[in-house]
């Protein structure tokens, strides 16, 4: 009986992981718009609160989203599917800059969690990082949330600090997310 538990549960967990990684960004996305790259995303578990997800924005240009949604295993995982739900929301409703697209991804998930009758009313979402690469005009435009971005050119790594608040419920969550253009 042991045994045919374990094994509904890890066949259980197997489909998560497949349900999750269908909501990552795909090789082809990837391939399409970056030229010299890799992923490595190894999660603890087989299924994880960390993602990667990226869209072509509706002006054009490419969006690349990295992630540690709140909690691991199975509850991070459906917080990840969360987070990159609202994230797509946001994308679609045309917001294009990255600052603007934290803020209102931020107030979809307040919106979305409230609700889940506990009395601190949903305090969960993500850190995470997001880089829009306008490719005419050879800029990135990113925002942070406690996920700094480091860019490296040849010896030189340029930080780009984060903003010490999540993508969720915060004392800070009225604050707006600064947004930084790197050439």
């Amino acid at each position: 009986m042991v045994e045919e538990k374990h094994k509904e549960i890890t066949d259980s967990i197997n489909y998560a992981e497949r349900i999750q990684r269908s909501f990552l960004s795909t090789k082809e996305v990837l391939d399409e718009k970056l030229k010299d790259y890799f992923v490595f995303f190894k999660p603890k578990d087989v299924v994880s609160g960390d993602f990667y997800w990226s869209d072509i924005l509706p002006n054009g240009n490419f969006a690349l989203v990295t992630a540690d949604s709140t909690g691991h295993g199975v509850p991070g995982s459906i917080m990840s599917i969360l987070n990159i739900s609202c994230l797509k929301e946001t994308v679609k409703e045309g917001h294009v800059e990255p600052a603007k697209i934290l803020d209102h991804t931020r107030t979809k998930i307040i919106e979305i969690l409230k609700k889940d009758g506990s009395a601190e009313g949903g305090k969960d979402g993500m850190d995470c990082s997001i880089a829009v690469y306008n490719f005419k005009e050879n800029k990135v435009t990113i925002a942070a949330a406690h996920n700094p971005v480091w860019i490296i050119r040849g010896t030189e790594v340029i930080e780009i600090k984060a903003d010490k608040m999540p993508v969720g419920k915060h004392d800070r969550q009225d604050v707006p997310f600064v947004q930084h253009e790197i050439e």
